[in-house]
């Protein structure tokens, strides 16, 4: 339906007949004041997406001050823990089964009775790091296989409430090669005393991987293989540097 405006006096009343103008509803005026309207709706819907991304951007963040610090820590803790046991067990079972019976260190004493020199079984050792560092990768591997799940009330520190709550699903993986070395150490011990030790060092490294970032964990276990105190000949005198000697009784 047209529109109409009145330009004249009304017919009746005394004055000169109203003369009517119709005016069309699609002229340039009305098109440019329904698009206007459209374009204002259509900001209006554009807002909303930018300010839900902005909403969730903030919960994020929150979330990442307030539950991801402690989740890593909590994560790291028992990634330790299991990734320590794990390398323990496997490598103790390694040197249980390949050094059964053997001698790790053979001590040669002289003429006295007293040590010498040493001999170290390399061969023998160095067969048992390379099968535990095998055993360990393939145990590490295993331990991936079942996500760790944590209890949500053990990121709040709280013993009472560290095991309620929901469960959160962390994975641990094996980052990188186990590697095993031997190691030995001379350590004094008393009065002409010398400790040796041998031992054997397993190093290995796990990733955390968490809902919204991963963390690798270093892992470093010592497992002992032998362990001896070497006593020499005890001296009559002990100098003492600037306070002297002291004066021990004779045997």
């Amino acid at each position: 339906m047209r529109g109409f405006s009145r330009t004249g006096p009304l017919r009746g009343l005394g004055r000169s007949p109203a003369r009517l103008r119709f005016r069309p509803r699609g002229g340039p005026g009305f098109q440019l004041r329904r698009w206007l309207y459209r374009l204002r709706f259509r900001r209006t819907w554009l807002r909303i997406p930018i300010l839900a991304a902005a909403a969730l951007y903030l919960l994020v963040r929150i979330g990442d001050l307030m539950l991801l610090q402690p989740l890593t820590a909590v994560a790291e803790v028992e990634a330790r823990r299991l990734g320590a046991a794990a390398v323990n067990r496997v490598v103790a079972a390694e040197v249980s089964r390949t050094l059964a019976g053997a001698q790790v260190v053979e001590y040669i004493r002289d003429e006295g009775g007293r040590i010498a020199a040493y001999h170290v079984n390399t061969p023998l050792v160095n067969r048992v790091a390379s099968e535990a560092a095998v055993a360990v990768q393939e145990e590490l591997r295993r331990l991936s296989e079942t996500p760790v799940r944590l209890p949500l009330g053990a990121l709040t520190g709280s013993p009472l409430l560290s095991n309620l709550g929901p469960r959160l699903s962390v994975q641990l993986v094996p980052a990188g090669s186990v590697t095993i070395t031997v190691k030995q150490e001379f350590r004094g011990e008393g009065i002409n005393q010398t400790r040796h030790r041998v031992w054997l060092e397993a190093a290995a490294s796990m990733r955390i991987i968490l809902p919204l970032t991963t963390q690798e964990v270093p892992l470093v276990q010592e497992l002992p293989l032998a362990d001896t105190v070497i006593v020499g000949p005890v001296p009559s005198a002990l100098y003492g540097g600037s306070l002297g000697g002291v004066t021990l009784p004779a045997r």
